[in-house]
């Protein structure tokens, strides 16, 4: 059975085996790279809150204190945490899939006057960082032009800025250029209009892509931390992100603050593990043609 590049017939030499074993290992070393965060705040949870702050690297600990991640999740109040960055996170992603797949469908087959000069300007955005017009953002939100309405400390705030994304019109775009042409054709003949177009052919034939753009997208804005810092005020309706930079006092161990962070970062990390095979076919869509 062939392993990745190397067919059968090459693991059985020695330089092939030595290449293979050789790229495993280097892997290897990456992957323990990537996960030590994550098991150094999972381990540093379980530490009492003197044996956190013992010299050395020590990742396990000797007296495992179970018991704090109970105690964070109390001190914290992490269900409500929980609550607003579900919320704040799930409508933005609706939102986001919603006017991105809108978009890409009306650039990708209605044509409209001018829609490469929107395109290059979706470009241009791609190529500014996202902290360089957060003060211009901010103001906006501060008093909305022509409504003249004060989205601070609401999660309109967020919702709105969220729901627009130009690499999630540019991938759906060029997703929805691949679809045969035949078909529109076929719905247009039988009479359907362009909503049910978009609705029952081209949304049913872009699932797939549909669920990576969610998860990345899911994934990006509950890590998100400083448009809701600046953002949301209420300490009542703050994200997880940005309530624990708060809370993190002096009054609260190190050990259970890591505890927290660690239980913070969980959904992500869920959804992460069980949906990597969906991200990895997105990865390598359009890769083969067919």
């Amino acid at each position: 059975m062939d392993r990745g590049f190397l067919s059968d017939t090459e693991l059985r030499t020695f330089s092939g085996r030595l290449y293979y074993y050789g790229s495993m290992a280097i892997l290897l070393v990456f992957a323990a790279v990537v996960l030590f965060p994550f098991v150094y705040a999972f381990t540093s949870g379980l530490k009492g809150s003197t044996e956190i702050f013992t010299s050395g690297l020590r990742l396990i600990p000797k007296h495992p204190q179970w018991n704090n991640y109970r105690e964070a999740w109390d001190s914290f109040e992490m269900i409500d945490l929980f609550y607003n960055s579900f919320v704040i996170v799930s409508v933005g992603v609706l939102l986001r899939i919603t006017i991105s797949s809108l978009a890409a469908f009306a650039l990708s087959r209605l044509k409209p006057i001018g829609g490469s000069i929107v395109m290059m300007g979706f470009f241009l955005t791609l190529m500014i960082p996202g902290i360089a017009y957060l003060v211009p953002l901010f103001v906006t939100l501060k008093d909305v032009p022509v409504l003249h309405v004060n989205l601070l400390d609401s999660y309109w705030g967020l919702w709105l800025p969220y729901s627009t994304s130009a690499f999630a019109i540019f991938v759906l775009k060029n997703f929805f250029d691949r679809i045969p042409p035949e078909i529109i054709e076929s719905a247009r003949i039988d009479g359907a209009s362009q909503l049910q177009i978009f609705v029952r052919i081209m949304l049913p034939l872009s699932r797939s892509i549909l669920l990576i753009l969610a998860i990345l997208t899911f994934m990006d804005l509950w890590k998100d931390y400083l448009l809701p810092f600046l953002i949301i005020t209420d300490p009542n309706r703050q994200p997880i992100t940005v309530r624990l930079y708060y809370l993190a006092d002096n009054y609260y161990g190190v050990n259970l603050q890591m505890a927290a962070a660690f239980i913070a970062l969980l959904p992500p990390l869920v959804v992460a593990i069980l949906l990597q095979r969906h991200l990895k076919t997105g990865l390598t869509m359009g890769s083969v043609k067919g």
